[in-house]
């Protein structure tokens, strides 16, 4: 079965890994494949987010990582009420991370 994204950011490295030929690789492939492109994706908007939080904002983070479960879209309402310029934010990192899985594919 094809990959269903669950989020908007599942969306986007989707549609990044996509561009770069991902969608050539057999279903296997991609449904092993994915949740590293997500994690490392997800790592590095951690990195340019985690350093915008007043403190205030970051105890606050972290009683929210401490719940038994955090769905994507409590997360993606903390950050937007927490770091003004989120949406910018997060199309930085994410166009940096879709140049380098150019190189990684080959394709820069």
């Amino acid at each position: 079965m094809p990959i269903q994204p669950r989020t908007t950011i599942e969306q986007y490295v989707l549609d990044v890994l996509n561009q770069q030929g991902f969608s050539v690789l057999d279903e296997t492939s991609q449904q092993e494949m994915f949740p590293q492109f997500m994690a490392e994706a997800e790592q590095r908007l951690g990195a340019r987010l985690l350093p915008l939080l007043d403190k205030s904002a970051a105890q606050d983070f972290d009683k929210l990582l401490k719940q038994q479960e955090v769905k994507p879209e409590e997360l993606w309402n903390f950050w937007q009420k927490h770091v003004p310029n989120f949406l910018e934010v997060v199309k930085g990192a994410l166009n940096d991370y879709a140049k380098e899985v150019a190189v990684a594919f080959g394709n820069k």
